[in-house]
């Protein structure tokens, strides 16, 4: 991507975004970052720009991200992007019954559906991102004018709402996701001295921490 504009996005929770992604103990704990994968996927969605999903496919492949020349880093919270540790805040534990059907109230209780009746039950819980956790990221693009949803929806089933806002404050760092940048780009990762790098799952191999002139040598290389 050449004539590359770095524009700096803060984001905010405002409900509770859940993904499956990392085992925690009895069930799956959301991750503490919002994918660049997940917020491109969404912004797509909201501006009408591709057929997501037609009726023949559940599953992307990330092989149309392509078609749209605008990327985002990997959203951040708000003490890692300014050098501090991570503080993603949770929820409680969400309980759920996954063998006889959607728990609709976690309650067990509702008589339709005979909840409870059978003696070993699938329970497992989930945990998402509380509402009201910020988040940072960058969007990069080559038009100057690009605008942005306000709103985004994100995580399973798409109920996780993100608020978005320009940002104009001082310079946060950013974290880049490997997989992105060298399965979908099909760029190579520079050399750089990462002092952060998680693998929780296949398509997320994050690397951080980077500045905007490091961003500028990776997506415009």
């Amino acid at each position: 991507m050449k004539n590359l504009r770095l524009k700096p996005i803060r984001i905010e929770t405002i409900s509770p975004v859940n993904y499956y992604y990392i085992p925690a103990a009895g069930g799956m704990r959301t991750s503490d970052f919002i994918g660049d994968i997940a917020l491109k996927y969404a912004a797509l969605h909201q501006l009408g720009k591709m057929d997501y999903f037609y009726p023949t496919k559940f599953q992307p492949t990330y092989e149309e991200l392509l078609e749209f020349p605008f990327w985002f880093t990997v959203a951040i919270n708000e003490k890692m992007a300014f050098g501090g540790e991570r503080d993603t805040i949770y929820m409680k534990n969400m309980v759920r019954n996954t063998m006889q059907g959607i728990d609709y109230n976690g309650t067990s209780s509702y008589p339709g559906f005979g909840e409870g009746s059978k003696m070993y039950k699938n329970f497992y819980f989930q945990q998402p991102i509380k509402p009201g956790n910020i988040f940072y990221t960058y969007l990069i693009t080559t038009e100057d004018d690009f605008e942005l949803p306000r709103v985004l929806r994100v995580g399973n089933n798409k109920t996780g709402l993100l608020k978005l806002q320009d940002y104009h404050g001082s310079e946060f760092r950013a974290v880049i996701n490997a997989y992105t940048i060298q399965n979908i780009m099909g760029k190579s990762i520079p050399k750089f001295n990462y002092e952060y790098a998680s693998h929780s799952v296949l398509q997320y191999f994050l690397l951080g921490m980077l500045s905007i002139q490091d961003l500028l040598k990776i997506y415009g290389g």
